[in-house]
């Protein structure tokens, strides 16, 4: 191992934990799996915000959504933009010494904010273009530690499906039968369905393409033997329900990471992560300090557990974490915040009496064009009117219920613990200056805010 610690961070776009790794035999990722097999799969790792742009801002920053500023989606008429004086992970490497690249999608601004040295123009869909970019960022920082951000257009939406009828260089199609394709339990199972997740499942697959292929290009650098390697998504899979909502559906995600040092390989982790523990850890890897003078980080590094397959569950350390959503287009305005613990999920809707938006790409799939259009009621195990009109406060027993079907907002045994989580998540909010406690202080929930 060389002197240097670097980092690979392979992120892709609304990819759900499909892979053999996570118990779905179905799809096919032997890249990922085989990465799996060397490192560590974490099993309860959550997105704070399921929305591109938002949680991108999150994993670079290392701060919630309603502090980093990016709200929502940063292009075109959306425009929100993640605060000046923020920090993060390119901005801080870069001013120690590492060489810092963005291949592929990368959906934050401003620049200042996030100043990667090498920004290639690629198609984020091809495995070809994207490992050509890689090796060539490689070659020129052979002489610097470096973090190397690429963000896949897999297994993202495009149009009204994925684009799988086009072929870019390196891919390898590969078809899925839409009557053997699992089905979620929050989405109903009909034909319409079945079809969209047939051409989803394809695409994770294209995904483990660019991965397997970016690998690849890392190994023969010779650089493996300092890199930590983090292979993740933004969000879970674009469906209704999912994508853009506060359920677990749309929260839960897939985190595999490598580190060339860790002396357990191929375990599954149990502590509960966010997105927000990305910065921390990363930092930590690379031996590099958080700016004093900065707003302090809102997660924690979890390389001290990172191969820790003794970690017992139930040991309070790493048993609760928090969502915050915002945005996703300016358009989908349904703010939330959550906390997220290993049995009990509280849920607070700050915008409650609104109908839940769903992002555009999402409306016109042909899953929710069938809801629409044959008047279906019952999506999976939740009803349309509980997904459509959502409750000020809710309360879910993960373990027992884990579609998120029964509000136990009002059961009598829980009262002490939905007053303590309840609590918590205020807390929490004012801990990292959440501009939406004003509406709450205007609606009588807390006494005091000065912003």
């Amino acid at each position: 191992m060389s002197d240097y610690r670097s980092v690979l961070f392979l992120i892709a776009d609304d990819w759900s934990r499909i892979a053999k790794c996570y118990g779905d035999n179905f799809v096919q990722t032997p890249n990922i799996d085989r990465l799996a097999e060397q490192g560590v799969v974490f099993d309860y790792a959550f997105c704070t915000s399921p929305s591109c742009a938002v949680s991108r801002a999150c994993i670079l920053t290392g701060q919630h959504s309603h502090t980093h500023g990016q709200y929502g989606h940063c292009h075109g008429i959306h425009g929100f933009r993640t605060h000046d004086h923020m920090q993060s992970i390119p901005k801080i490497l870069k001013m120690k010494g590492f060489a810092t690249g963005c291949i592929g999608k990368k959906h934050v601004e401003p620049p200042s904010v996030y100043p990667f040295d090498y920004e290639p123009s690629v198609n984020s869909r091809s495995p070809e273009d994207i490992s050509d970019a890689t090796g060539q960022f490689l070659a020129s920082a052979k002489d610097q530690p470096f973090y190397l951000h690429i963000g896949s257009g897999y297994p993202h939406r495009s149009g009204n499906s994925y684009g799988n009828e086009k072929i870019y260089a390196g891919i390898q199609p590969i078809a899925y039968d839409p009557d053997l394709v699992p089905v979620p339990n929050f989405l109903p199972d009909n034909p319409n369905t079945r079809a969209d997740l047939s051409e989803y499942y394809e695409s994770i697959s294209r995904w483990d393409q660019v991965v397997g292929s970016v690998l690849n290009v890392l190994k023969k650098s010779g650089r493996a033997s300092e890199t930590l390697v983090f292979v993740t998504t933004d969000h879970a899979m674009p469906f209704p329900g999912a994508k853009a909502s506060s359920f677990d559906s749309g929260h839960h995600c897939p985190l595999v990471v490598y580190s060339p040092i860790q002396q357990n390989r191929g375990i599954h982790n149990q502590a509960l992560v966010n997105w927000v523990d990305y910065c921390p850890t990363i930092l930590d890897w690379c031996g590099v300090s958080y700016p004093e003078n900065a707003l302090p980080l809102a997660g924690r590094s979890f390389l001290p557990i990172l191969d820790d397959n003794s970690l017992p569950i139930g040991n309070g350390e790493w048993e609760e974490t928090y969502y915050s959503h915002c945005f996703h287009e300016v358009t989908n305005y349904y703010p939330y915040r959550v906390l997220r613990g290993r049995r009990y999920k509280y849920v607070r809707n700050l915008a409650h009496s609104l109908e839940t938006p769903l992002p555009s790409d999402l409306f016109r799939s042909i899953t929710w064009t069938a809801v629409r259009d044959e008047n279906i009621d019952q999506l999976g195990e939740r009803t349309l009117q509980s997904f459509l009109y959502q409750s000020r406060e809710a309360v879910f027993d993960m373990i027992n219920d884990p579609a998120e079907s029964k509000n136990l907002i009002a059961e009598p045994n829980l009262a002490e613990k939905i007053e303590q989580m309840r609590q918590k998540v205020i807390d929490f909010r004012y801990r990292t200056k959440d501009p939406w406690l004003e509406q709450s202080f205007q609606e009588g929930e807390i006494n005091t805010f000065t912003s």
